[in-house]
């Protein structure tokens, strides 16, 4: 099967190799992007996001070292700089490979967690975004943090918990969303035969009582995530407006692996009722 990363190395690096750079115009400048984005490189299975060394954009350029591949790439538009390259893995790069797709920290929910009926605000910001129907139902193990003030969706498979996420009620607690443990695994609401791939665990409460909810929690997907998606029949990308690039990506890796198609959005989707969620994927597909 051919990975994440196998695939941007295969439609970027041909496309802008160094036949492409040259065609720039100046190779001297090329020479110095290589030596940045040597100097810059991340670990095995790490993606940064720096100021791009060519149009100065703002944190537009990301560097990411996966399965032996190194990539880069400037999402500013005027900008048309990307490509990858094989790089050597270290002793240090196999161990991370291993520990991230066979290892699951283990996770104890935090004793000073309770219940989300002890807090009216957090009961409140689960109708305001549809996801009463999936905590009554118990679709989603959700809690309320009385220390940061968070409803915390619990991140399990029905029996282990992986990890929880915290949904920041106070405007002033920041960062607004909050991961508490490492398994960097997908959250999942429901059990459907059609997913619903969407940003955030609220978004994927929101679609579960006729769709499985699938949130990244970020737009960024390991290759061990993306082997929990290929049993379903389709799986609808419903990630933010700002993040059609990501979603157009995703939905070409996937169809390695399932039937994927991309839905573009106007607002997100907890913000519809389950009957518009409905509409809105059905009418785009």
């Amino acid at each position: 099967m051919c990975s994440l990363g196998d695939f941007f190395f295969l439609t970027h690096f041909y496309s802008y190799g160094k036949s492409e750079e040259l065609a720039e115009g100046n190779y001297t400048t090329m020479i110095n992007l290589h030596k940045f984005i040597e100097q810059n490189q991340p670990n095995e299975n790490i993606s940064i996001r720096v100021n791009c060394p060519m149009c100065s954009g703002r944190n537009t350029f990301t560097i990411t070292k996966m399965h032996g591949k190194l990539l880069w790439n400037c999402y500013k538009a005027s900008c048309k700089i990307k490509g990858g390259k094989e790089t050597k893995r270290s002793k240090s790069d196999i161990k991370t490979i291993i520990l991230s797709t066979y290892y699951q920290p283990s996770f104890q929910l935090p004793d000073y967690f309770v219940s989300v009926h002890n807090n009216q605000k957090a009961l409140t910001y689960l109708k305001y975004n549809n996801c009463l129907d999936a905590l009554q139902d118990k679709r989603a193990k959700i809690m309320y943090d009385p220390k940061q003030d968070r409803v915390v969706f619990v991140v399990s498979d029905g029996s282990q918990h992986f990890d929880a996420i915290g949904r920041s009620l106070n405007k002033k607690v920041i960062p607004k969303w909050y991961r508490y443990g490492k398994s960097q695994k997908l959250f999942f609401c429901g059990s459907h035969d059609y997913a619903i791939l969407v940003e955030d665990a609220a978004s994927a409460c929101a679609v579960s009582t006729k769709f499985t909810g699938v949130a990244l929690l970020g737009t960024n997907m390991k290759d061990a995530d993306l082997t929990q998606l290929k049993n379903f029949k389709h799986v609808f990308i419903c990630l933010d407006a700002d993040a059609t690039r990501k979603s157009l990506d995703l939905q070409k890796y996937l169809s390695y692996i399932v039937s994927a198609s991309v839905v573009r959005l106007k607002e997100d989707l907890k913000y519809y009722d389950i009957e518009q969620i409905s509409e809105v994927i059905w009418k785009n597909n």
